[in-house]
């Protein structure tokens, strides 16, 4: 089983507007990346919220997956990295971490790094373009343990780096692994009509 876990419980406060609820092709960011969890070849979706958590879960009402709430999202993203991780089932083989703010990450791409991933034998993978580090990031679930007692302040970066010889680099030919939406100039990469 492979677990994904969106992290959607952020404040958004650089880009000025509450980001998991932009519009994009007639949906949501929080919608749009659901979906594409949803299409991938991940056996279940768990969106960890926080910060609007009632918005969040009426975007996603009509949804098959699991919601569970971070109450320390104003500690960092770490934190809810851990709160999704605790919340996968106990038959996961791996967890795959994504972030509510890369809506153009599509099924396509998710199930490369999943297929990277079953093929490999890897511990972590993580997709690259153009050499450049991306998301989403998956990792085996003997890791569990290390992300749980991770510094939150730190987050996932602390694992990479203590398992640097154990990571899949996969190169990709689709820039949505860089891409995210943290300021308002970055909208300017949204697609006006269509889907993301």
């Amino acid at each position: 089983m492979i677990s994904a876990v969106l992290l959607a419980a952020g404040k958004s406060e650089r880009m000025g507007k509450f980001k998991q609820l932009l519009p994009i092709a007639g949906k949501t960011f929080v919608e749009t990346c659901a979906d594409n969890l949803l299409a991938s070849k991940a056996d279940e979706v768990i969106v960890v919220t926080g910060y609007n958590q009632a918005a969040v879960c009426r975007a996603l009402a009509a949804k098959p997956l699991r919601i569970v709430n971070n109450p320390d999202f104003d500690a960092g993203m770490g934190s809810s990295i851990k709160r999704g991780v605790e919340s996968v089932s106990a038959g996961a083989r791996a967890i795959m971490i994504a972030l509510a703010d890369q809506p153009l990450i599509g099924p396509d791409v998710l199930n490369q790094v999943i297929s990277e991933y079953e093929d490999s034998a890897s511990l972590i993978v993580i997709p690259t373009y153009l050499g450049r580090r991306g998301h989403p990031i998956l990792l085996d679930s003997s890791l569990k343990g290390d992300v749980l007692s991770m510094d939150p302040q730190v987050g996932l970066r602390q694992i990479t780096r203590l398992y640097e010889g154990q990571i899949r680099y996969l190169e990709v030919s689709n820039s949505s692994v860089l891409t995210d939406f943290d300021l308002p100039a970055d909208l300017d990469l949204l697609p006006k009509t269509g889907n993301p």
